[in-house]
């Protein structure tokens, strides 16, 4: 990234321009540079707020999937040793339970 062109170089070169440009010819380039240099930024503002709201979005799946795993489970196994009913307070510990990772339960080891 050493040779990326900046604002500022295009602003200076801008200025060493005036020469063969005019004033107002010179002042629009400069305009003209800092609206794209504003684009540019929100641009890359949004890229990053979306990678962001993936992610987050991403991490937040696959707990919940976790979680209808785990809910899955209970009720196979309910169901397998011949019960019919689970207990909500049983589901709602199942669903607001911390999400235990694989790194998590090796440290507990």
């Amino acid at each position: 990234m050493a040779d990326r062109i900046t604002t500022d170089q295009l602003l200076n070169l801008a200025d060493r321009a005036e020469t063969g440009l005019s004033t107002a010819e010179a002042d629009r380039l400069r305009r003209g540079i800092r609206q794209l240099d504003a684009a540019h930024r929100a641009t890359e503002a949004a890229r990053r707020s979306t990678a962001l709201r993936l992610r987050h979005a991403r991490t937040h799946g696959r707990d919940d999937r976790q979680r209808m795993d785990a809910v899955r489970a209970l009720v196979h196994s309910t169901r397998h040793r011949g019960g019919r009913t689970v207990l909500v307070t049983t589901l709602a510990a199942i669903l607001t339970a911390p999400i235990e990772t694989h790194e998590s339960q090796q440290e507990a080891a």
